[in-house]
């Protein structure tokens, strides 16, 4: 379904298709992204090492690392003993989001993508975002109302990157919570336009991307009149700062609007 369904067609809306479409991931300082395989713990083993456990909720066992797996290999290089283990793991801590992970299971081999992006929120909504994953709260709910507390402060000071980012640790929290995911998206058009009016085409790009993303699954469901009028309008400004992106530019991405009635 396309960003403006039937049940949400009283204002006319627009689909965006984007040549230049990636991954917008509100990163962290190097230092503070964890490690891959934190809550993994690891034994020596003929092959490489042995997996002893996977604390349950880790992003290692999100992506389908399991206990008695044999991992053989991290990110392209061979792994024989828990030192090397321990020594690949430091290596990529702080410097990648995402490594390939081989390991033998029952005899055969397969392949595992471990990340640090939030596993609720992509499911959910389909967009990759790194939470914060040091900030943890034995009931989601506090976390929920933590993180939006956070992002009204943020916005309400203007400062919509750090909005968006609390507005998405309170998806991760809870994912399902719709008034929080339209004002997520509502956030990422608005960091669209200001990237945009700033010459960063690429990251603004990202962001609407991500934005109509969202939109396609939000207009699936029941949003009030307000909700709407919001990502309406934060629609339009995205829009009309792309468009003058673009006229500044001789070689600007290429970009269509498509107009439903």
């Amino acid at each position: 379904m396309g960003v403006g369904d039937k049940r949400h067609g009283g204002w006319g809306c627009l689909v965006v298709v984007l040549s230049l479409v990636s991954c917008l991931t509100p990163l962290a300082p190097a230092a503070e992204l964890p490690s891959l395989f934190r809550g993994v713990v690891v034994a020596d083993s003929p092959l490489g090492v042995r997996i002893v456990s996977v604390d349950n909720g880790s992003q290692a066992q999100l992506a389908g690392l399991r206990p008695e797996d044999i991992i053989v290999r991290i990110h392209d290089e061979e792994v024989h003993s828990i030192d090397e283990f321990a020594q690949r793991s430091q290596a990529l801590k702080g410097h990648v989001i995402s490594a390939a992970v081989v390991v033998f299971r029952n005899g055969s081999p397969k392949e595992v993508t471990v990340h640090l992006y939030s596993y609720p929120i992509l499911r959910a909504w389909a967009v990759t975002v790194l939470p914060d994953h040091d900030v943890r709260f034995a009931e989601a709910k506090t976390g929920l109302e933590y993180w939006t507390r956070l992002g009204r402060g943020f916005a309400s000071a203007d400062k919509f990157e750090e909005a968006l980012q609390a507005y998405f640790n309170a998806l991760h929290n809870m994912p399902t919570e719709t008034p929080v995911a339209v004002k997520a998206c509502a956030l990422l058009l608005t960091v669209s336009r200001q990237r945009l009016s700033a010459g960063n085409g690429i990251g603004g790009i990202e962001a609407l991307g991500q934005a109509t993303t969202m939109m396609e699954r939000l207009f699936d469901l029941p949003l009030t009149d307000e909700e709407l009028r919001e990502l309406k309008d934060r629609l339009a400004e995205a829009l009309k700062a792309l468009r003058e992106f673009s006229s500044r530019r001789a070689c600007g991405p290429d970009v269509r609007l498509v107009h439903y009635s």
